[in-house]
C-alpha cells in the first residue's frame, strides 16, 4: 500500500513538472532587437558645432536607454533565478519528505 501511495505521489510530481514546464514554455519571448534608437553616423568634422551636439545628445540618450533596458533585463533575469530556486528548494523538500515516509514504511515491517 506505501509503494502505490509512493508512486502516486510521484507520479504528481512529474505530471505537475510537466505542466510547469508548458507555462513556461508559453511565456512570451524577448525581444530579439533593442527598442532603443541608435543615432547615426557621426556628422564628420566639418559639420557644424550645433549638429555635433546634437549627435552628442542622441548618444547620451541612445545610452541611458541601452543601460535602462540592461537594467529591466537583470531585474527580470533575477526574478526568474529566484523562482527558479524556489522551485528547485520546494522540490528537494518534497522528495525528502517522499524519502522519510518510505523509511518509516520500511521501519514499520
Amino acid at each position: 500500500m506505501n509503494i502505490l501511495r509512493l508512486l502516486v505521489l510521484l507520479s504528481f510530481v512529474v505530471v505537475n513538472s510537466g505542466a510547469m514546464a508548458q507555462t513556461a514554455a508559453a511565456a512570451p519571448a524577448a525581444p530579439a532587437t533593442s527598442p532603443c534608437a541608435k543615432p547615426g553616423h557621426y556628422p564628420g568634422k566639418k559639420a557644424s558645432d550645433i549638429r555635433k551636439e546634437a549627435w552628442m545628445k542622441e548618444m547620451r540618450t541612445w545610452g541611458e536607454c541601452v543601460k535602462a533596458q540592461v537594467a529591466d533585463l537583470r531585474a527580470e533575469i533575477d526574478t526568474k533565478i529566484k523562482l527558479a530556486n524556489s522551485t528547485i528548494e520546494e522540490y528537494n523538500a518534497g522528495l525528502k519528505e517522499l524519502q522519510e515516509e518510505q523509511k518509516v514504511a520500511e521501519e514499520a515491517k
